[in-house]
């Protein structure tokens, strides 16, 4: 890890704030919803998604028509990750734009077993929403590495270092002390978020619309749209899940957030 200077003397406190991430590379196909040729059950940003055919293909809340895929993860293909699950699927699907997918995106888990049943294959039914703006960007494949992660700025839930409850309050302090003025402080402050602002499973989020407890609620899933080709979004999408559900592969109390940079 390398720190800013003023950082380094504080290396070691840093470190005790070290949690696991599984890095998420994308790589666009260049297939649209129709056109995506993708497994069903591969880890995705939108295409097709792996549905039994007992089970519902969810429509949305408003519109009433097929929702679109926005995330597929298979756990699976993810490195082991402490306290989260290490097979089935998560999807992620939205009828909308950034303004409302927290409102609406409903999030689902399907089991190794379900995984197991025949899936639906004719998704001729989508047609009518393969036109929708924010299917303008292809299919992106998701690859996995495992990240640590120190916390980043954005975060302002309780945490402890010397003597501040948060990362960014520390910072703000330290470099003040320093007699440094803004824009020297956002370079300290970057010097360590690139350890943790990027597309991830696991790890600290960056949300910052609703603070949350570390203690309580974990990070399934950041989302930068930055990494997506001819991306409709300009911010980053959250999923954040309790613990205690997340060890029971429970999805049913997955908060999702969308927010613009």
């Amino acid at each position: 890890m390398q720190l800013h200077e003023l950082l380094v003397p504080y290396e070691d406190e840093i470190k005790k704030l070290k949690k696991d991430a599984v890095k998420i590379n994308l790589t666009s196909t260049g297939r649209h919803l129709m056109d995506d040729d993708s497994s069903l059950t591969t880890s995705k940003f939108c295409g097709k998604p792996f549905v039994p055919q007992g089970m519902k293909y969810p429509l949305g809340k408003y519109s009433k028509m097929p929702m679109y895929l926005v995330v597929q993860i298979n756990f699976e293909q993810l490195p082991a990750l402490e306290g989260y699950p290490s097979e089935g699927l998560l999807q992620i699907f939205s009828e909308g734009d950034d303004d409302t997918i927290f409102e609406t995106a409903k999030v689902r888990f399907i089991s190794k077993e379900q995984m197991a049943e025949e899936p639906i294959t004719d998704f001729s039914f989508l047609s009518e929403i393969a036109d929708d703006p924010y299917l303008e960007s292809p299919t992106h494949l998701f690859g996995f590495e495992k990240r640590e992660d120190y916390c980043n700025t954005a975060n302002d839930s309780t945490i402890e270092i010397n003597g501040h409850d948060n990362l960014y309050d520390f910072i703000e302090d330290l470099g003040e002390a320093n007699g440094l003025g803004d824009s020297d402080i956002e370079e300290i402050a970057d010097s360590i978020d690139k350890y943790s602002m990027y597309s991830k499973v696991g790890g600290y989020s960056a949300g910052v619309q609703d603070p949350f407890s570390e203690d309580e609620l974990a990070l399934v899933l950041q989302l930068d749209y930055s990494n997506v080709e001819n991306s409709q979004g300009d911010g980053s999408l959250f999923v954040h899940v309790p613990k205690e559900d997340l060890a029971e592969s429970n999805f049913s109390n997955a908060e999702v957030v969308y927010e613009c940079t």
